[in-house]
């Protein structure tokens, strides 16, 4: 499946400085600080030859609902405490974070596969458009397929 963006719903001018206003976040379960584990992953902006920055559109509302799905899958499939997603979209310069997945639990071995399921559901189900931005050429980020196959595991989990 090849996920094509819309119309841009940001302004390519935008500053990153401002991104704390341009994120989706999504907190679900307890605030208790009684877990045994708490995996934390960040995803950047990989930095590639010539890469300038990678503007990242999606409809918020549409992928905070997404968002919130993915959490609710994973509190079905492990004994998870709580989860802590935070996905930024706007323009972001090499080497920036784009998103943070928190999860905590009482054993690591929840925490951390609910940890890696939420970014593989993330990376190809949520709304979100990437564009590459170089300083010849922009090319729109398509889905891999092993990205895919990934997501299609989890489902015989």
């Amino acid at each position: 499946m090849i996920r094509r963006p819309p119309r841009s719903t940001l302004s390519s001018s935008s500053a990153a400085s401002d991104v704390y206003k341009r994120q989706t976040t999504s907190f679900a379960g307890s605030t208790s600080d009684s877990h045994g584990a708490v995996s934390i992953f960040i995803g950047k902006v990989r930095p590639e030859k010539d890469l300038q920055s990678m503007q990242i559109d999606c409809y918020p509302e549409m992928a905070q609902k997404e968002i919130k799905n993915i959490a609710k899958i994973a509190y079905s499939k492990w004994s998870l405490d709580n989860i802590r997603i935070v996905h930024r979209y706007g323009s972001l310069k090499p080497n920036d974070n784009i998103v943070l997945v928190i999860t905590g639990s009482s054993h690591r071995s929840d925490s951390m596969s609910a940890n890696e399921f939420i970014m593989d559901f993330l990376k190809s189900s949520a709304p979100f458009w990437k564009k590459e931005i170089y300083s010849d050429k922009e090319i729109w980020v398509e889905q891999k397929e092993s990205d895919l196959s990934k997501l299609y595991q989890w489902e015989s989990f």
